[in-house]
C-alpha cells in the first residue's frame, strides 16, 4: 500500500469513529431550543418539602422553632426605641398590610368578596391578639398559620420589629376604646341628669281668702 493510500484508510477510520462517538453519545446533547423553563425539576407544591435532618443546624446556622416553642421558649429581645418601631412599621408596610390593613384592622387591600374572607383573626388589634405572647407572634410569622403563610425569608430579628409595631397598633386600639367608652359614659351620665331634672310648673296654686 503506498504512502497516499495508508493515509485516506487512516482519515476513514478517523471519520467513521467520530461520527460512531456522535451516535452513542447522542441522547447526552442539549437540544438546540432547549430552555431551563423546561429542565427536569421539581415544581412549586409538587411534592412535599423535605424536614431537616435530626441534630442537623440551618445553613444560616439560626434554630427553628414551631408555634409551641416560640410561644413557651421565645422573648423579644429589643427594647422597642423610636427606632425599631419605624423598621417595623417599614416592614409591615412591605409584608403585612395587603391582609392586615394599614391599622392591623384585617381590612387589607387583598380582604372582600371574592378575595381573602374578612375573618376576625386578620384583625390583629382584637383582644384574641392582644392575648398571644409575643413569642407567640413571632412563631406565626415564622411558620404561617392558617390562611397566613410562613415568612421565614423576613430575618428573625426583623420579626422582632414586626411584633413591636403589632404591640404599638394594638396599644393604639385599646386607647382608641378607652376613648369611646368615656365618652358613651359621660354621654350617658349627662342624659341620667338631665332626666332627673324636675321640670317647671306653668303657674303657682292659689288659696281662696278666708271671711
Amino acid at each position: 500500500m503506498t504512502g497516499r493510500g495508508a493515509v485516506v484508510v487512516l482519515l476513514a477510520a478517523f471519520a467513521a469513529g467520530a461520527c460512531d462517538d456522535q451516535i452513542k453519545h447522542i441522547e447526552k446533547r442539549t437540544p438546540l431550543f432547549s430552555t431551563m423553563s423546561w429542565q427536569r425539576s421539581v415544581e412549586a407544591f409538587e411534592e412535599q418539602a423535605r424536614l431537616s435532618v435530626p441534630g442537623t443546624m440551618p445553613i444560616n446556622g439560626q434554630r427553628t422553632y414551631d408555634l409551641l416553642a416560640a410561644d413557651t421558649m421565645m422573648s423579644s429581645p429589643i427594647a422597642g426605641t423610636e427606632a425599631d418601631l419605624a423598621r417595623g412599621e417599614e416592614l409591615f408596610g412591605q409584608f403585612c398590610t395587603p391582609c392586615h390593613g394599614v391599622t392591623g384592622a384585617g381590612d387589607g387591600s387583598v380582604v372582600g368578596q371574592n378575595r381573602i374572607p374578612a375573618i376576625p383573626l386578620l384583625n390583629i388589634r382584637g383582644e384574641l391578639t392582644r392575648g398571644y405572647t409575643d413569642g407567640y407572634i413571632w412563631g406565626i410569622i415564622t411558620n404561617g398559620r392558617g390562611l397566613m403563610p410562613a415568612y421565614p425569608r423576613i430575618p428573625a430579628m426583623d420579626r422582632w420589629y414586626l411584633v413591636a409595631h403589632v404591640r404599638r397598633l394594638q396599644a393604639e386600639a385599646e386607647a382608641e376604646e378607652a376613648a369611646a367608652a368615656a365618652a358613651e359614659a359621660a354621654a350617658a351620665g349627662e342624659m341620667e341628669e338631665t332626666e332627673e331634672t324636675p321640670g317647671e310648673t306653668g303657674g303657682t296654686g292659689s288659696t281662696g281668702g278666708g271671711r
